[in-house]
C-alpha cells in the first residue's frame, strides 16, 4: 500500500472483542489516519446464514446487541491507550451488501483491512472488493493459530469458569461480567 489511507475500514461480529481482535485492530490502526470498526450482524433479528460458515448466523452465536459490542469495543480501545479521535464505531450488515456502503466512508477515501483464517475470510474480501474498495490482507492464518475465539470466550461465560478473562482486555472482561448472565 502505498502511504495511509484516511480511513481504514475493519469488520467484525465481535460477539465479543478479544486480545485476537485487538491484535487486527492496532495492526489496520497503524496503517490508516482513523479506523472505522464495522459492528457486523448488527441487527440480530436480521442474521442471515453465510454459506461459507452457517453457524456465523445463529442466535446462540450472537447474544450481544450492537450496543453492548459497542460498548465492549469502546472499553478494549481505551483499555489499549486509544483515543475516541482514533476510531469510529459504525453498524456494517455484511450480508446486506448493498446497504454495507451507507454506513461507511467512500471507496475512494477508504481500504478495508481484512485477516484470512478460513472461506468466510476469503469471500468476505471478494464481497468487499466487488464494491469498489481496496482490500489489503493484513495476514493469513490457520484457525489453529488464532489466540481465542468468540465461541470459546462465550462457553466459558456460559459455564461459569473464569478462564475466558485472559483472552479479553479489563474493561471488556468487567462488562462481560454483567453480560454472561444474560448468555
Amino acid at each position: 500500500m502505498v502511504g495511509r489511507r484516511r480511513y481504514g475500514i475493519v469488520l467484525g461480529r465481535f460477539q465479543p472483542p478479544h486480545l485476537g481482535h485487538v491484535e487486527y485492530l492496532r495492526a489496520a490502526r497503524r496503517r490508516c489516519e482513523r479506523l472505522v470498526v464495522g459492528v457486523t450482524n448488527p441487527d440480530l433479528y436480521a442474521l442471515a446464514d453465510a454459506a461459507e460458515d452457517p453457524a456465523r448466523s445463529a442466535g446462540r452465536n450472537n447474544p450481544f446487541t450492537y450496543h453492548q459490542r459497542a460498548l465492549m469495543l469502546e472499553a478494549a480501545c481505551a483499555d489499549d491507550g486509544w483515543s475516541r479521535d482514533d476510531y469510529l464505531i459504525v453498524p456494517a450488515p455484511i450480508n446486506q451488501l448493498d446497504r454495507l456502503g451507507q454506513y461507511l466512508p467512500p471507496p475512494d477515501q477508504a481500504t478495508f483491512f481484512v485477516t484470512i483464517y478460513d472461506a468466510w475470510g476469503e469471500a468476505k474480501g471478494r464481497h468487499l472488493e466487488a464494491l469498489g474498495y481496496p482490500v489489503e490482507t493484513l495476514w493469513r492464518r490457520t484457525m489453529a493459530e488464532r489466540l481465542t475465539t468468540g465461541t470459546e470466550i462465550r462457553a466459558g461465560l456460559r459455564a461459569g469458569t473464569l478462564d475466558w478473562k485472559r483472552y479479553v482486555s479489563p474493561g471488556v472482561a468487567a462488562l462481560l461480567e454483567g453480560y454472561g448472565r444474560d448468555l
